[in-house]
């Protein structure tokens, strides 16, 4: 691994999630992330949906992937963005169209 260099997608995000659990609802109950902490990211660790809500109306930067081989590096599929729908908030990866929350991830 010596001499690879981080994408520069990584190097853009501040959260990549990873995996989702959803409550019957349709809901996001729990999002499996890396988090950007400086130059360092976390290890795994879980958000709740008002957690990931609070990153994306602070402006920060999350998508969708998975870890890649280099430590800290992703390969990001999509964007996540926070959306309303019908009067509510919906969090949803770029191109998903349901009407309930889809990161598009694959479920934990």
């Amino acid at each position: 691994m010596i001499g690879r260099r981080l994408s520069s997608a990584a190097k853009k995000l501040d959260v990549v999630v990873v995996a989702a659990r959803y409550a019957p609802d349709g809901n996001l109950a729990l999002a499996q992330v890396y988090e950007r902490r400086g130059q360092v990211w976390t290890d795994l660790v879980l958000f709740d949906r008002e957690d990931l809500v609070q990153r994306l109306r602070a402006g920060k930067r999350v998508a969708a992937g998975v870890p890649a081989q280099v430590p800290g590096d992703f390969e990001v599929r999509e964007s996540v963005r926070l959306s309303g729908v019908n009067g509510r908030a919906v969090v949803r990866a770029e191109g998903a169209t349901s009407t309930t929350d889809d990161l598009r991830v694959p479920a934990f």
